[in-house]
């Protein structure tokens, strides 16, 4: 694929029918180097009637319509519809890194790719950042779901499934080969990958597994595990000095707090204690507000 031009950063982000992608995108555009390229998986076609106010915001956000016929939720079907996603976006980009951002996150802060490309240079073997055995208070993140699925799929409740079987089963293999343990994985709200790590799996044929779209395997558990499958290794970003801030479920933080401690990307913004989702992103966007006149790619402040 000679000639596919090069940015410094892609992003990824798959929304669905009622997720305010507009708020998270406008947080994209905001805090990111204008060398980007952003796709947005627009899931059951959510995203139809705000064509206008989506290239208001960027000319360089391409949306894309799910693949059809593919189970929704955020399972095997999320994975292959992401999957057809990253096929595009490497078939005709060369970005330095890419991140998966989910609607509920949001970026917070400048610097996030900086702070993603000293990682990677500093250790050439870790393909994939993320909120991985670390949460953002220090406490240690629970994989047991994750391992219990893998291994589910992976043994004979699998054979109902032979062809998916026999890939997770061979998956499992390489990764373990390279220490991988069952369930490893990144939240999937936020991560980043390396180019290499994301063109090997392109290369190994890994982005175009149909039959994944049974899976019971979180989307996000797949990728990790793909990702170490290809012999990259996986690295914490998201503990308590780290850029990125992410729980499951609701923000770790008050926003004021991870906007003070100089976090670049929270999930999810659904709540935080009292404070619903409509408060919380205008708390962000009044942030963004009043970073408009300052620099949208500063050094990181996470050495």
């Amino acid at each position: 694929m000679p000639g596919r031009p090069q940015r410094r950063i892609a992003v990824i982000v798959p929304a669905g029918p009622r997720d305010d992608a507009l708020d998270t995108l406008a947080s994209v555009v905001r805090y990111t180097s204008p060398s980007r390229i952003i796709i947005v998986i627009d899931d059951r076609s959510g995203l139809a009637s705000q064509g206008g106010q989506i290239r208001s915001l960027s000319t360089d956000i391409v949306v894309m319509p799910a693949m059809t016929g593919v189970p929704g939720g955020a399972f095997g079907g999320l994975w292959v519809k992401l999957a057809a996603g990253y096929r595009w976006l490497l078939e005709r980009y060369r970005p330095g890194i890419v991140l998966r951002l989910d609607t509920d996150a949001l970026l917070i802060g400048p610097g996030l790719e900086t702070a993603a490309e000293q990682a990677f240079a500093a250790h050439p073997d870790v393909g994939l950042l993320g909120a991985y055995r670390i949460g953002p208070d220090g406490g240690r993140r629970d994989n047991s779901w994750a391992a219990q699925q893998i291994r589910a799929e992976a043994g004979l409740r699998g054979l109902l499934h032979p062809k998916r079987r026999a890939a997770i089963r061979s998956h499992l293999r390489l990764a373990r080969e390279h220490g991988y343990q069952d369930g490893d994985h990144v939240l999937g709200g936020a991560c980043i990958h390396s180019f290499r790590a994301l063109s090997r799996i392109y290369e190994n044929g890994w982005f175009s597994e149909p039959w994944i779209k049974t899976s019971h395997i979180g989307d996000d558990h797949y990728l990790s595990l793909l990702t170490v499958a290809a012999g990259f290794q996986i690295a914490d970003f998201g503990g308590p000095s780290d850029p990125l801030a992410l729980r499951w479920q609701g923000l770790p933080a008050h926003p004021a707090d991870l906007l003070a401690a100089g976090k670049l990307a929270t999930h999810s913004v659904r709540f935080w204690q009292d404070l619903g989702e409509r408060q919380i992103r205008d708390i962000f966007a009044r942030a963004r507000s009043r970073d408009h006149d300052s620099p949208t790619w500063p050094s990181s402040r996470h050495k």
